[in-house]
């Protein structure tokens, strides 16, 4: 297969002629092998650029994030605002979690509606501090495209990018931690055991750091 489309590449890599016999010569001539190492070494970059773009696609899919460069952020993020690897219990969706296993930690309804009410506000919270940062890196991106570089306003802007993804994380640690003080003790070491085993729930792509 190989051979075959290193051979394709060399035969539309030859120079076009014109005048009777051309084609014959095009099809039939010898191939020198200059062509058969461009060839080879166009086959090898697109094989490299193909695996590299599986890899980010395979990683994307496993974040379920949006193909946003840099750092995660809202709304393309992944189960946490950590980025890849391992997602800290701190970070975890534990608001979602309550919610969900309601009837496991004992939940009473007034515990259900204090906790819909800091995931909701959180929510919109979240909607409004991801405006602010996709408009930030918007102008981030617009001073990078200059050149030469004015540093000075580039460096301003990447701080400011980073602030808002931190503002953002800590408003969720927050909203986390209020939810949690809800619990009583009895329902805290259900929490944990809940937590130390079964399927959690993943952060879906497209909806923002999850409680």
């Amino acid at each position: 297969m190989r051979r075959l489309i290193v051979g394709t590449l060399c035969a539309v890599s030859l120079p076009v002629t014109t005048g009777p016999g051309a084609v014959g010569l095009a099809l039939a001539g010898p191939v020198h092998p200059v062509f058969h190492q461009e060839a080879e070494a166009l086959l090898d970059q697109a094989a490299t650029e193909l695996r590299a773009l599986g890899a980010q696609l395979q990683q994307h899919m496993e974040m379920g994030r949006g193909p946003r460069g840099g750092m995660v952020g809202p709304g393309q993020g992944g189960p946490s605002m950590t980025g890849p690897g391992p997602v800290s219990p701190a970070e975890r969706p534990l608001i979602s979690i309550m919610l969900q296993r309601r009837a496991e930690l004992g939940l009473t309804p007034e515990q259900v509606t204090r906790l819909e009410g800091l995931r909701d506000g959180f929510a919109r919270e979240a909607i409004r501090r991801d405006a602010d940062l996709r408009i930030a890196e918007l102008d981030l991106q617009a001073l990078l495209d200059q050149d030469p570089l004015d540093m000075t306003k580039v460096e301003t802007k990447i701080r400011e990018v980073a602030q808002l993804h931190a503002d953002l994380r800590i408003a969720r640690l927050r909203t986390i931690e209020q939810g949690k003080a809800l619990l009583t003790p009895e329902q805290k070491a259900r929490l944990l055991a809940v937590l130390g085993g079964g399927r959690l729930p993943r952060q879906s792509a497209g909806v923002g750091p999850r409680l």
